[in-house]
């Protein structure tokens, strides 16, 4: 909590609960499911409906033991499939006989008196209700007809009912509407207010409150479609495309880091912003399918169609030590698998992941033939610790690839002329060779060869800097050192050659390198050193150089001077390693008349038609690098190392976004034995399941297909899911209220024939998104009231039957956007790279692994400042296993899985969170500051307008005259104590307005915080 905590809350948070309550609607009780239809038609009874009235029935009490499940099932009986529910059984007796209860042991069973015989078993701790025996009693006395699950039936073109109206409204989802509220005995209710429709649907559909100036133009426009022109203005916003993104960004369940243990950062923000893109440009949600499923597929796929393929990258991915890659390949496609079917099916196909569904038709073998789709995905088990994980789309920019393309052109051309000189090298070389033996004999300075000790990992570069291992000048060669990872001594090292690059690794790691060097005379002698990480260099046990930053490497990197002594000297280096890997090079001084190295000596004394290839291009490197004696020749390179260098550090700033990409060679496909990749049995071809449509027989049987499958004409369930989803957003639940799932756990639809009307004129619309939020927001549904009485509230709490608006509390971001917008401080950018305004404590740290290791990134939390603390909050860096926690804390998703459906719940941290977050707090400070402005002195104009500006409406006198009380107490008491009102008004990193006195100034922020923490104010009325 901040200072200021101690002049509002205990004092102000109580009567902030009695306006809050005084403001809001009362709170009822959860009533029974609007979903279930009537039974009741004109007074007589209608017949039962299986896949409505019975099969939920069945469903949640029998089939699990009953169902598809082979392995699970019981007594040979199964229930989902007619034939099989009324064969004999073994026993000779029928579960189900049509028409005949005293002949159905099913009605014996689940009435039996005695508990060992009655079903469903004590054990299952599952109990059917008076009601629901008489259902199946009805049902089999109907003559217990079956009918396939009404999601796997194709949606019909249905005429909107007669009785709701359909010649009189204007909109064909009033007459739906209102045919299923006559049933009930209910009726809609009346329009809202224009203030509280234009709040509503601007929030709806930009995710944004309306400004003053747009609300005062909607009051004055007194045309008769005024509305309809409201809708078109906030369709065509370009913050329509945020609005709209945000719910899908839970859907691929987006994030800036890979999560798991190790949550090192990815850069998908690339994906994020075509998704805004194609929504604004209102792309057709087939072609949105198809270029989010297998835009890589595409012919001559363009960066656009592949950047939108990375939907199915979105996904955690893992890379921490002793994780199995197979392993975690098989999750990466279980996690696409289950989010597409989630996303497009809204099936819990993960079900059958380790064996058949237990309540859906989806079979373990099915699974696994949709797994197949995305089983050849380019990529390894284990990556990304380097950021994105292949396989990835780089992104320049367009100066980014001029200067890529220039430098590439450079380096070719040196290259070229390099090999020009290859002759004269070569020539120099044999005759540097001839005369080698007479120079050995008389040379002054002669190297020794190379030992190496490590690497060495340790948890962090600074403990592997400081760490000596018992090593000092001069060396013992029998020096050891043992940890966890095993023991270490000093080892010859006849890979170093002096010239020749060497990379090592080791993670966190220090190794030393030591070398003899024996002189004639007391010399001094130039070396040339080359390092990616930190290195210290010591010439018989002096310190002559010490670097403890990274730099991009160079063989030129740092010359040396050697003082050596006459006879021998000693030449200690240690090098620390910040990453996965590093680069180290040396060279002496090729104007020495020196012998060359022992390794090297070797090499010369095979003949040379004797050596390797390899031998042979070591020997070349060597004496390029130290004997060939050639300005021209060493300007190039010198020129060809630094134009790599540049180029190196240019590919390292270039953005990049992970994609879909297939390998050449087909990955195989196995059905898994209880889901392990350990256990693969038979060899599966893609395919889909068998109680859906099939794949059109020609073409390749690809993602491609699979993803114009799901949008191909008859097929039951991709407009269905998609177009409750959208009436979700705007409505607050579904037609069917679980968007996840429209299988057999699922519920009934709340209006089955406005769901397939939906659904038919999303299809016949071209698939057109804002062609259906258009619809479904000028409807009188929607645009009625959100009042309510206890009676409709009890009877339909989750306002299914919409006789009455909808009414939820927003979601996350729209309630700290609504207070950035309140306060004038929202950064209007759109796109680009995530951002991380506030955050309390040291929350990362709290759970980063090695977060003081340079190699893994979004360990530490670095706040950003600026305009980007004021960004919408769909950008900012969301961190899977520390997710951004004041929208973590109003039911934002981790976005570790795939969530069509939020969860909203009612808890004492949300008002902890709205009360003092820095965010909120600012966002009041400013908001004051405009309310000031405004009122010119008047302290009733003063509230007004902040009240408006956050609620849409004028306050009542009686809220205004509270509003007013408070203020009078928070000045009188901010006005006693003027470090509180300091500390107050210094939340936040902006700053407040000078001019105002402090006290006056404070006691405003609180009142303005009281109004961003009203009911009306986080509430969609």
């Amino acid at each position: 909590m901040s200072d200021f905590d101690n002049h509002l809350p205990r004092r102000a948070f109580g009567w902030l609960t009695c306006l809050l309550a005084m403001l809001s609607g009362p709170a009822f009780a959860n009533g029974a499911d609007a979903s279930r239809a009537s039974s009741e038609v004109g007074g007589k009874t209608a017949p039962l409906r299986f896949s409505r009235d019975v099969r939920p029935i069945l469903s949640q009490n029998c089939f699990l033991c009953h169902g598809q499940d082979e392995k699970r099932r019981g007594a040979g009986l199964r229930l989902d499939e007619r034939e099989q529910a009324l064969a004999e059984l073994e026993s000779g007796l029928r579960a189900i006989v049509p028409g005949n209860l005293e002949e159905s042991e099913l009605i014996a069973r689940i009435t039996a008196e005695d508990e060992s015989l009655r079903m469903p078993p004590a054990d299952s701790h599952k109990t059917l209700t008076a009601e629901q025996i008489e259902i199946l009693k009805r049902w089999i006395i109907e003559g217990a007809e079956y009918e396939p699950h009404w999601s796997f039936i194709a949606p019909q073109q249905v005429d909107p009912p007669a009785d709701g109206g359909a010649n009189t409204v204007s909109n064909p989802i009033d007459a739906f509407v209102r045919a299923r509220l006559t049933r009930d005995g209910l009726a809609i209710g009346p329009e809202a207010d224009r203030r509280t429709l234009i709040r509503r649907v601007t929030l709806d559909l930009t995710g944004l409150p309306p400004t003053l100036a747009e609300i005062a133009e909607f009051l004055a426009d007194e045309r008769p479609d005024a509305y309809e022109r409201l809708v078109d203005r906030l369709l065509a916003s370009p913050r329509y495309g945020e609005r709209m993104a945000l719910d899908w960004l839970d859907a691929a369940r987006y994030a800036d880091t890979h999560g798991y243990h190790i949550d090192s950062q990815r850069d998908m923000w690339a994906w994020r912003d075509w998704v805004i893109k194609a929504f604004n440009d209102n792309m057709p949600f087939d072609q949105f399918t198809v270029w989010q499923l297998a835009g890589d597929l595409l012919p001559d796929a363009t960066t656009e169609q592949q950047i939108a393929s990375g939907f199915n990258r979105n996904h955690p991915v893992n890379f921490e030590g002793g994780a199995i890659p197979e392993e975690y390949h098989v999750e990466y496609v279980v996690d696409r698998a289950t989010t597409t079917a989630t996303v497009w099916l809204g099936l819990t196909i993960g079900c059958a992941r380790c064996h058949d569904h237990k309540y859906d038709p989806i079979t373990q073998k099915e699974f696994f033939q949709f797994f197949a789709f995305f089983n050849n995905v380019d990529e390894e088990g284990l990556d990304g610790y380097r950021g994105n994980a292949k396989p990835m789309l780089e992104l320049p920019s367009d100066e980014q690839q001029q200067r890529r393309t220039q430098l590439t052109g450079e380096i070719a051309e040196l290259e070229k002329q390099l090999k020009e000189r290859e002759v004269a090298a070569d020539e120099s070389q044999a005759a540097w060779e001839s005369v080698w033996r007479d120079r050995q004999a008389n040379a002054k300075v002669r190297p020794g060869d190379w030992f190496i000790f490590g690497p060495v990992s340790l948890d962090t570069p600074a403990i592997a800097r400081a760490e000596t291992f018992g090593i000092s000048a001069p060396v013992n060669l029998e020096t050891t050192y043992a940890n966890q990872d095993g023991s270490f001594r000093w080892l010859p090292g006849p890979q170093f050659v002096d010239g020749n690059e060497i990379s090592l690794s080791g993670d966190s790691a220090a190794a030393y390198l030591m070398r003899q060097i024996g002189s004639a005379e007391a010399k001094t002698v130039r070396a040339q050193l080359g390092t990616s990480d930190g290195v210290q260099v010591w010439l018989n046990g002096e310190l002559i150089w010490d670097r403890e930053a990274q730099e991009t490497f160079s063989p030129t990197q740092q010359e040396l001077e050697l003082h050596l002594r006459e006879g021998a000297n000693e030449l200690l280096i240690k090098l620390v390693n910040y990453a996965w890997e590093w680069q180290f090079q040396f060279a002496l001084d090729p104007q020495l008349e020196a012998s060359a190295p022992a390794n090297v000596e070797a090499l010369l004394e095979i003949a040379k038609e004797q050596r390797t290839e390899e031998q042979a291009a070591s020997l070349r490197n060597y004496f390029r690098a130290n004997q060939f004696v050639n300005d021209d020749y060493r300007a190039l390179v010198a020129s060809l190392s630094e134009k790599r260098a540049e180029l190196a550090e240019l590919k390292a700033q270039v953005s990049s976004t992970m994609v879909m990409r297939e390998r050449e060679e087909l990955r195989k496909t196995f059905l898994l034995d209880r889901g392990q990749y350990t256990n693969p049995t038979e060899e599966l071809s893609p395919g889909t399941p068998r109680a859906l449509p099939p794949l059109p027989t020609e073409g390749a049987v690809d993602r491609l297909a699979l993803a114009r499958w799901l949008t191909a004409p008859g097929h039951p369930l991709t407009a269905r899911v998609t177009v409750n989803r959208l009436w979700q957003s705007l409505f607050g639940t579904g037609l069917v209220k679980t968007a996840e799932d429209f299988g057999l756990q699922g519920p009934w639809p709340a209006n089955p024939d406005l769901l397939d009307w939906l659904a038919v004129e999303f299809i016949d619309s071209g698939w057109d998104v804002k062609q259906m939020l258009r619809l479904m927001v000028t409807s009188d549904a929607y645009r009625q009231s959100s009042a309510s009485s206890p009676e409709l509230f009890a009877r339909d709490p989750d306002n299914q039957l919409l006789a009455r608006g909808p009414r939820f509390r927003m979601p996350a971001e729209l309630i700290r956007d609504q207070a950035l917008a309140a306060g004038d401080m929202l950064d209007s950018r759109i796109g680009g790279a995530s951002v991380k305004p506030y955050q309390p404590g040291d929350l990362w740290g709290e759970l980063a692994h090695q977060k003081t290791n340079y190699k893994f990134t979004a360990q530490l939390f670095e706040q950003d400042h600026g305009a980007d603390l004021y960004r919408r909050s769909m950008y900012t860096f969301w961190k899977r296993s520390v997710p951004p926690v004041n929208l973590v804390a109003l039911d934002a998703p981790s976005r570790e899985t795939c969530t069509v459906r939020r969860e909203r719940t009612n808890t004492p941290l949300q008002a902890l969170v709205l009360l003092n977050d820095p965010t909120f707090v600012e966002a009041a400070r400013h908001l004051a500051e405009r309310m000031v402005a405004a009122g010119q002195g008047d302290a009733a104009a003063t509230i007004a307008h902040g009240f408006e500006l956050v609620t849409a409406r004028l306050p009542t006198e009686e809220e205004a005259a509270i509003l007013l009380a408070e203020f009078e107490k928070q000045r009188a008491s901010f006005g006693a104590d003027d470090g509180a009102a300091e500390a107050l008004l210094s939340v936040g990193e902006s700053s407040r307005d000078e001019t105002l006195d402090a006290a006056t100034q404070a006691a405003w922020t609180n009142v303005a915080l009281v109004i961003l923490n009203l009911d009306e104010a986080i509430t969609r009325n």
